[in-house]
């Protein structure tokens, strides 16, 4: 599908009847990550993920992106994440995931504006997130957008890198 500045993008809290949905964006979204030499995500869903993926729809962290029932993306916002001190400042971004087919067309600069109006209306100064720290194409694209490299964490086997940026009405 190719986005077109006259069609409106909406984005709704997931139910659970939309996780096969999400799944399928996230696998989707892991295979193309994978082509290019990047382990982001399980491809299809390992039990664990999808476990994880199903209480982020209950806890009504999920939101998928799209037109009328055509969901195209996914993300996850929260008001807490144990990468960051709990200073009620921020609101913090994971799992940002498309189709394959709608790279290229902006969404995620779309997805991060939505994310910044919804912290702001909630009262929060920052956007945070965490990604995989080894991922440079992605850690140059947040940068891109505004965010700030405030450091780095290791949690198990994962190695993250900390993001930051303001929550403003633009990048």
């Amino acid at each position: 599908m190719k986005i077109t500045n006259t069609m409106v993008l909406d984005t709704k809290v997931a139910q659970a009847t939309d996780l096969p949905t999400v799944l399928d964006i996230l696998s989707e979204a892991a295979a193309w990550l994978q082509e290019k030499g990047i382990d982001q995500w399980p491809t299809p869903p390992n039990e664990f993920w999808q476990r994880r993926v199903a209480a982020a729809v209950e806890r009504g962290e999920i939101f998928t992106v799209g037109i009328v029932k055509n969901r195209f993306a996914i993300v996850r916002i929260t008001s807490s994440n144990r990468h960051w001190p709990d200073d009620g400042l921020a609101l913090y971004v994971g799992m940002l995931a498309l189709r394959s087919d709608m790279h290229g067309q902006g969404l995620g600069v779309h997805i991060l504006t939505w994310a910044s109006l919804k912290a702001l209306r909630e009262g929060k100064r920052f956007l945070r997130l965490d990604c995989l720290a080894s991922n440079a194409r992605l850690r140059r694209y947040y940068e891109e957008q505004g965010f700030v490299y405030r450091g780095q964490l290791t949690s198990d086997e994962y190695v993250g890198a900390l993001y930051e940026r303001p929550a403003t009405l633009g990048s």
